[in-house]
């Protein structure tokens, strides 16, 4: 009966042991409580965030992040304690991004989302500091991002408010794996 018992926990235990390692190391998930990420990511989407993806590369202009927010985005967008933001990666350092005529422009280039709607908003940001990043959500219209962290309109007198630090970066989302029916690698 020992042994039967032993044959049966063991393997549940490391299970459980496996996962959470897993968890903390490699993989996490998280549920998007936000539309911020329309059309690419929903509200109440679950999505799974590589913790080790950039411990082999830079991170790059595109990628989907999930980040803790820095002091700006807590004092515009006042979200609840230890919840972390995903936005999309617009500019790296050394990038200048403006966001004009419904277009948002990475270095005089435009920078398009498939399906996501054109900003309906204007923006211009110093250039990305070292070490930093300008993060947007896909949905530009409704999304507290770097274009209102460091906004002057919006109370804050400081622009590079708009940019979050890299090492607040926690992984890259990279798929959605509820509701089942959006299931998938995410770009």
């Amino acid at each position: 009966m020992r042994r039967m018992l032993r044959d049966l926990v063991l393997p549940i235990v490391v299970a459980f042991a496996l996962a959470f390692v897993l968890q903390a190391a490699v993989a996490k998930p998280y549920e998007i409580p936000t539309g911020s990420m329309r059309p690419t990511i929903s509200e109440q989407d679950r999505i799974i965030a590589n913790r080790l993806v950039y411990r082999f590369r830079d991170i790059a202009r595109g990628d989907i992040v999930v980040f803790t927010p820095p002091a700006s985005a807590i004092a515009a967008c006042r979200p609840p304690a230890g919840v972390p933001f995903v936005k999309r990666v617009v500019g790296v350092a050394g990038d200048r991004v403006d966001v004009v005529n419904r277009r948002t422009l990475v270095n005089g280039r435009e920078f398009v989302v498939p399906g996501a709607d054109p900003p309906q908003y204007e923006a211009h940001f110093p250039v990305v500091p070292e070490g930093h990043l300008l993060l947007l959500g896909d949905n530009r219209n409704a999304s507290c991002d770097s274009h209102l962290w460091g906004s002057s309109w919006n109370g804050a007198a400081r622009p590079n408010d708009a940019f979050a630090p890299v090492g607040n970066v926690i992984g890259q989302a990279e798929i959605t794996y509820w509701p089942p029916g959006r299931l998938g690698f995410l770009d």
